[in-house]
């Protein structure tokens, strides 16, 4: 007989390892409809009436959390996934994503994406097959133009005034070293499993470090509905989909954050890439003027005392069964229980995002102390500060570059001259012609050239801003 975890065990494992379900009248497109209370009155005298069987009140009966996090079936079956679950989450599987890209709106909308997903007309070298839902794999630009018409047609229907997309892209990726064709044969199951009544089609791409696969499927199913996934629809998109990476033997695992320990950080993606160009994002410059408003008034941030008590219940779950395994006579229940026991010592401490901002700004700006610099932490860094530290550092590391450089007797010029370490040949020839044309600034000028040049740009936005202001001219 094997093992199985009590149900309230369950329960609170279920409340870690799935998000609140929401229940909205409405939901599936349409406007709820309440039932009546006569038809309601009739429902409940007819199952006062039904007899009940013997044995319903030891029978198993699974939440609808639990059924949302861990599947619904026998006490057994339920209880051995929740295990599998846990054992992943301590051994810290790879992590599937899966996340909405966009919509596109139109035929042409619909046909660029199509291009964008499979590189057409990026040479036949760097070009990708695009999979369909019929099993057709599409290279030519004419038959993806014909079947992102018959998508448009399909939308508008006898709708014509409807303005609703026409499609809905998503991505789904693994971390770097998965095997590409697996993950493109997975994705495929996925979506022929999940999108069965519904046009689709899919392309591998493997230009970035991690494997991804872009999937664009009709808004509008062949019954004529249409929809847009919710949040419970992406955790079961998750789900399904590492269980498909995982009958291919990728080890694969779809949990939330905070059943890793860590606090969703709900990073937009224009966030990221503002952050890899070296500048600081409107949402970092708002969450530490926040942590630095609770900090001058001298009272905690309520952020705290939330992430606190959602860690206290992560914790408690993780105990009762970790308690609960190491009570099993299954030595693998008893591994699972110690290896679980490992990773909830090393979870780490709940962090707000205001906080978390605040301390990337300053270790970015203290970096440099690291490398045997004098410096210590403050308790606070406005982020613009620290985009004109990072400036101010830059700015020297040139002028220590150039230093070096005329230190010698006879500087190399061409292809084999010497620069300083992370300065490109394109910087090098604008900063050699920075330096012929004007002489170079003091290094100790550079927050001042940094501040004029941004009220110069907020001078000319505002004057673009007030010329537009009545229409574009004509």
């Amino acid at each position: 007989m094997s093992f199985r975890l009590s149900p309230g065990t369950l329960d609170s494992m279920a409340g870690v390892y799935a998000p609140p379900k929401k229940y909205r009248m409405g939901s599936g497109g349409g406007k709820g409809k309440s039932a009546k209370s006569g038809d309601a009155m009739l429902v409940f005298a007819v199952a006062a009436m039904v007899p009940k069987s013997s044995h319903s009140g030891t029978a198993f009966r699974p939440s609808s959390q639990t059924k949302h996090a861990f599947g619904t079936g026998s006490h057994a079956g339920v209880s051995g996934r929740a295990i599998a679950a846990m054992d992943r989450t301590a051994r810290r599987s790879p992590e599937v994503m899966v996340r909405i890209t966009g919509r596109q709106h139109g035929g042409g909308h619909v046909l660029a994406n199509f291009s964008y997903i499979s590189r057409l007309g990026h040479g036949a070298e760097k070009q990708v097959p695009l999979y369909t839902s019929d099993g057709d794999i599409l290279h030519d630009g004419k038959d993806m133009q014909i079947l992102a018409q018959d998508w448009q047609e399909w939308e508008m229907g006898d709708d014509a005034r409807r303005k609703g997309a026409t499609s809905i892209s998503m991505i789904l990726s693994m971390p770097a070293g998965t095997d590409p064709e697996r993950l493109r044969e997975a994705a495929l199951d996925f979506a022929r499993e999940e999108f069965a009544n519904r046009s689709w089609v899919a392309s591998l791409h493997v230009d970035r470090d991690h494997p991804h696969v872009h999937l664009t499927f009709a808004r509008r199913d062949h019954d004529g509905r249409r929809f847009h996934p919710s949040r419970d629809d992406l955790f079961r998109y998750r789900q399904r989909f590492a269980a498909r990476l995982r009958d291919r033997g990728i080890e694969a695992n779809a949990t939330p954050a905070r059943a890793r320990g860590i606090d969703p950080k709900h990073e937009p993606i224009a966030a990221k890439k503002v952050r890899e160009k070296g500048q600081v994002p409107r949402v970092d410059r708002s969450r530490a003027e926040r942590a630095r408003s609770f900090r001058d008034r001298g009272i905690p941030d309520p952020v705290n005392a939330v992430l606190a008590n959602q860690r206290a219940a992560v914790l408690t779950a993780y105990e009762r069964s970790i308690a609960e395994l190491s009570s099993s006579p299954s030595l693998a229940d008893q591994a699972i229980a110690k290896s679980l026991e490992k990773f909830v010592a090393s979870m780490p401490a709940p962090e707000p995002n205001s906080v978390r901002a605040d301390r990337l700004a300053r270790g970015e700006r203290d970096a440099p102390s690291q490398l045997g610099r004098d410096g210590g932490v403050t308790t606070a860094l406005d982020p613009v500060a620290a985009a004109l530290a990072r400036a101010k550092a830059m700015r020297e590391q040139i002028e220590a570059g150039k230093s070096d450089l005329s230190a010698h007797e006879q500087p190399q010029s061409g292809a084999n001259a010497e620069r300083p370490s992370g300065v490109s040949d394109r910087l090098r020839s604008l900063m050699d012609d920075a330096s012929r044309s004007a002489p170079a600034p003091e290094p100790g000028k550079a927050d001042d050239i940094m501040r004029q040049t941004q009220e110069r740009d907020r001078e000319q936005r505002e004057r673009d801003r007030t010329r537009d202001k009545d229409g574009p001219r004509r």
